[in-house]
């Protein structure tokens, strides 16, 4: 059994349960990168919410992000962090090129998304998806098949 979760983190090119490799969509063929959870500061060693949940930091590391401008006339890149049913959207903050860090992630099974969206500060989803990847809670759901995760904008 753990030969085959050692597997599975190789196939997701993944380093280790906190890692999420992201996928890109059609909106930007070229758009690469991942999400790492990082525990929330805290005095106490993990950071928790009040009824227990892991509290997380999300460090980006994204390359190949064309200029947002492109993508529907965007003007910058936004993080989100969604329920599996997709019902619930959290903004995380916006992302760049480069080393980003941004938070709180604190469900247990998420998915991270990133939109490209005309305004930065937008407090509901628009854009286009342009990169998604499922916390490592989430390896044995498959949301491949959502219109979401090809670049279909919402309608």
């Amino acid at each position: 059994m753990k030969s085959l979760f050692l597997a599975g983190l190789l196939l997701l090119g993944s380093a280790g349960p906190f890692d999420i490799p992201l996928r890109n969509t059609s909106a930007a063929p070229i758009a690469k990168g991942s999400a790492r959870l990082q525990y929330s500061a805290s005095p106490f060693g993990i950071s928790v919410t009040t009824d227990g949940r892991a509290s997380y930091d999300v460090r980006f590391e994204l390359e190949g992000l064309p200029d947002p401008s492109s993508i529907n006339g965007a003007t910058a890149y936004v993080a989100w962090m969604a329920t599996t049913n997709l019902r619930q959207w959290h903004r995380l903050g916006t992302v760049r090129n480069g080393t980003t860090v941004v938070g709180k992630a604190e469900l247990n099974k998420f998915l991270i998304v990133i939109t490209a969206e005309v305004d930065s500060m937008v407090e509901t989803r628009k854009g286009p998806t342009i990169l998604h990847g499922p916390s490592p809670s989430t390896w044995l759901q498959s949301f491949l098949s959502h219109p979401l995760f090809r670049g279909i904008p919402p309608g």
